[in-house]
């Protein structure tokens, strides 16, 4: 034993102090690319099984142009108590009042900022900041009118085509497999196009900002196909 101390005392004495400082920096750093990579792994995995993680840009929302509140149009909840203690409750509007080609075309469409202004024109108060700039992007109170660049929240790989129609044909027919435990069609053998909607999107009416709760990914539609009996050829999402 004291053979081997006194072995270690005289390899302290001959080692390089650059060596002493580069082995201790040499193992963290060897942790620290493991720990690296892990953190890649783990954000690739978590982004291919489930939504991704929302850093680096992946958010599952976005500020809008115009902030624009689904609870107030398509809600049916108590939205607040006005000064004179009316009750404001929210409109309930179908989904296919404003995204009209969700049961003709393959996409839900998004509405042209005419269609709101042909309310807003008039309801709302001129000290809204989102309705100001609706109207002005209407032409109402602007000199050229022009569109809302609307920011997409739920998007899918340009390789799948994902046809709404027959979607919603099939799920407003068949409620009970609408698959949203929260949508009440308990013996109903039709449903409106809103709670269709809910399979995929959640429940938009009660969102004060439309964020992606559902992953999306192809294992969910393929389960949600062999479910209902709809073909799983890769030939009838993918292209």
């Amino acid at each position: 034993m004291a053979s081997l101390i006194s072995f270690i005392k005289e390899r302290n004495k001959t080692t390089p102090t650059w060596l002493k400082v580069m082995i201790p920096v040499l193992g963290l750093g060897g942790i620290g690319v493991v720990a690296v990579l892990a953190a890649i792994v783990a954000f690739v995995v978590y982004g291919w099984l489930g939504q991704p993680v929302p850093v680096l840009g992946f958010e599952q929302t976005f500020v809008q142009p115009i902030d624009f509140p689904h609870t107030s149009h398509a809600g049916t909840d108590l939205l607040r108590v006005s000064a004179d203690n009316e009750q404001l409750m929210g409109l309930g509007l179908d989904c296919t009042f404003c995204h009209r080609t969700v049961t003709t075309q393959a996409n839900a469409g998004v509405p042209a900022v005419a269609q709101c202004a042909f309310c807003h024109q008039a309801i709302g108060p001129e000290t809204s900041a989102p309705l100001a700039i609706l109207r002005d992007n209407a032409g109402i109170t602007g000199d050229s009118p022009s569109p809302i660049n609307w920011k997409r929240v739920h998007r899918m790989p340009d390789h799948v085509r994902f046809v709404h129609e027959p979607h919603i044909r099939f799920l407003t027919a068949n409620p009970g497999s609408i698959g949203n435990p929260a949508a009440e069609v308990a013996g109903q053998t039709s449903v409106k196009p809103a709670l269709v909607c809910s399979t995929c999107h959640g429940d938009v009416a009660s969102m004060q900002q439309v964020e992606q709760v559902e992953p999306l990914k192809m294992g969910q539609c393929v389960n949600c196909h062999r479910d209902n009996n709809a073909p799983t050829d890769c030939a009838v999402c993918h292209h």
